[in-house]
Order: C-alpha cells, then sequence, then structure tokens
C-alpha cells in the first residue's frame, strides 16, 4: 500500500490555493483525477473525491504498463456530482492534492511492474 504523507498533501494543497484556479476548473481536475485512478484499480468507485481513506490499491488486470484514461463523460458526470455537494473550495484543494499524489503512486507501481517484466 503507498504511504502518502500528509504535509505532501498539505503543501500541494496550499500550492493549489495561491493558483487561485476556478472553482468549476477545481471540480473538474478532481473528476478527472477520481475517474482516472478508478480506471486503474480493482473495485472501481472504490476512491471517492470527497473522502480521504487509506485504500489498498491493486491494479486491475488490464493495467498493460501504463494509467488507463477515463472517458470525458465519465469525468463529466463525477464532476456534477462534486459540484452539487458544494464542497468548500479549500477541501477541493486538499483532496485534488491527495488524488494528484495517490495517481503518482499508481504510476510509480505500473511503472515498476511494466519494467519487472521486460
Amino acid at each position: 500500500m503507498p504511504y502518502i504523507d500528509k504535509t505532501d498533501v498539505e503543501i500541494l494543497a496550499y500550492r493549489r490555493y495561491k493558483a487561485n484556479e476556478n472553482y468549476s476548473k477545481s471540480v473538474w481536475y478532481l473528476a478527472e483525477l477520481c475517474v482516472t485512478i478508478n480506471s486503474n484499480i480493482k473495485n472501481a468507485d472504490q476512491i471517492r473525491p470527497l473522502e480521504s481513506d487509506s485504500v489498498v490499491l491493486l491494479l486491475k488486470d488490464k493495467v498493460n504498463g501504463e494509467v488507463l484514461s477515463p472517458t470525458e463523460e465519465a469525468i463529466k458526470e463525477l464532476a456534477e456530482t462534486i459540484y452539487h455537494e458544494g464542497p468548500e473550495k479549500s477541501k477541493l484543494h486538499f483532496h485534488i492534492a491527495e488524488k494528484t499524489l495517490l495517481l503518482e503512486e499508481i504510476k510509480k507501481v505500473i511503472e515498476e511492474n511494466t519494467l519487472a517484466y521486460d
């Protein structure tokens, strides 16, 4: 299970805050991160956009050396859900930072497993 340091999440969230990105764009980016992560793990929808929890990452069998990309429609659907929940912008920044670091860990695992089988 990857370890994501809370301090790293807070630093990345603060950087996003300082970038002053608009609310809708932040919602879209969080949705994109979640859908991308869920596209690459077993038991999809395990990663919820506005929840922080420890997740055992088990890559899907069809992940073949690269991160699977979601469709724009899947991102749009989740973005609408997030938008209607109306989270505070600071919470969006925190969850985007957390999901960004989680996706980076997934990419590392995929790369390491690909190199191991080359």
